[in-house]
């Protein structure tokens, strides 16, 4: 399992349909500089979707494009941030969210076709590196302890504002009641992926981070990684719907979120898929 985790991570670095949030609007800011008189080909659509699919979805795009031959092109980044832009007019064609919160207040703003589906529950993971002194378990125990007799020195997680992991983050630390205490050693991604890279940098001695990473750590690390219980933070119903101006690519894509194939990918990667 791990050996076809590197290879997606070759896949999704290798450029092409792929991009960050970031990137995106640096490309939209250069299509709107193209001179007026020149020729463009047509754009395949972009879907805006949760960096917590980040390790998963370019198996999910493959298998689209071999069964489909069409490919869309996807932006990853924290679904706050997406759903600023959509509300800002951004031509996102489909939302991927971490937060279906989110997109019930696109769906009430009137900038969606339904009201969409919930094609996945995202779960919160505590990772600890091979060399670090923590241990990883399912109820954050050794945090509390860890920080009382000086084991732990760095500590990352996303952040809770802008990213739906940091928020289960800062929840799961809040009910451990460690927040306050581990505020001063706390290094802030700036989603989740981010915190998976400063996980992988060995900065920190742990971190908590989306399930669906797991593997993606452990293969670039090692170390382990648990699941953090229910009873400390509520797992992610992730939303994805179509958006007003969705075209055929982005139709098909969506059902194809929808298909047997994805949810098997899907439950590889650690969500669990709703009932029905």
């Amino acid at each position: 399992m791990f050996e076809r985790r590197r290879t997606i991570l070759k896949m999704l670095t290798a450029g092409g349909v792929w991009m960050t949030a970031a990137s995106w609007g640096v490309a939209r800011a250069q299509s709107r500089r193209a001179p007026a008189n020149e020729e463009r080909k047509p754009e395949p659509p972009t879907i805006a979707a949760s960096s917590d699919l980040q390790p998963l979805l370019a198996e999910i795009v493959g298998g689209f494009e071999a069964e489909t031959g069409m490919k869309p092109r996807i932006a990853l980044g924290t679904a706050r941030y997406f759903y600023s832009q959509i509300l800002a007019g951004a031509p996102f064609e489909m939302f991927l969210s971490s937060d279906e919160a989110l997109v019930t207040q696109l769906v009430d703003a009137d900038r969606t076709e339904g009201r969409g589906d919930v094609y996945a529950i995202g779960r919160l993971a505590f990772y600890v590196p091979s060399e670090s002194p923590l241990k990883a378990d399912n109820f954050l125990g050794d945090i509390r302890s860890a920080l009382r007799d000086g084991r732990l020195q760095r500590f990352a997680i996303a952040d809770p504002v802008a990213d739906s992991y940091g928020r289960l983050a800062e929840e799961a630390l809040r009910r451990k009641l460690v927040w306050e205490e581990i505020q001063p050693l706390l290094a802030i991604g700036s989603d989740v992926t981010h915190t998976a890279q400063i996980a992988i940098s060995g900065a920190v001695q742990g971190a908590l981070v989306a399930y669906s990473q797991a593997g993606q750590l452990m293969v670039a690390r090692g170390g382990k990684c648990s699941l953090v219980s229910d009873t400390l933070c509520a797992p992610l119903r992730e939303r994805m719907v179509l958006l007003k101006n969705a075209g055929d690519t982005a139709r098909r894509f969506y059902r194809y979120m929808l298909s047997d194939r994805t949810k098997t990918i899907l439950k590889r990667y650690g969500f669990l898929i709703p009932a029905g």
